[in-house]
């Protein structure tokens, strides 16, 4: 009895797993950036202890340079704590206000972990079979 092969084989790659393959390597490409960026910016950066003024939607946090120089910023995501909780910060002594943020391990390293499964995941299922398509709108 002959083995149906052509069964077992997936479906030939196509424009739109192609373009799913790409969009995974921008998405690693990027995480890959990102996180040798925080990396060299954790290594130089000073740290102080912040208080968070405003706790609403992207917390406000104040602190104080080594040099006695108030500054405040806003925290894009990844930090949840009431007002006047203390919050570490690191920042580049050169430019605080243009640098600071939070030094907490999701407020430094969130951006590249959340983005990790989408970019492994549009890189490596079209390996495994899983093939996209363009469907026409209505």
């Amino acid at each position: 009895m002959p083995i149906d092969t052509e069964r077992n084989l997936p479906e030939p790659w196509n424009v739109a797993t192609v373009l799913m393959m790409i969009m995974g390597f921008v998405v690693l490409t990027y995480i890959t950036w990102h996180t040798c960026h925080t990396a060299v910016f954790l290594r130089h950066a000073t740290r102080v202890t912040g208080v968070i003024i405003d706790p609403a939607g992207h917390p406000t946090i104040r602190f104080s340079t080594a040099n006695g120089v108030q500054v405040e910023f806003v925290q894009n995501g990844f930090i949840s704590r009431p007002r006047g909780a203390a919050v570490p910060v690191a920042y580049d002594p050169r430019n605080p206000a243009m640098t600071a943020q939070a030094a907490t391990f999701w407020a430094n390293w969130g951006e590249s972990l959340w983005s990790l499964p989408m970019g492994l995941g549009f890189t490596l299922l079209p390996l495994f079979g899983v093939r996209a398509q363009f469907r026409p709108g209505r």
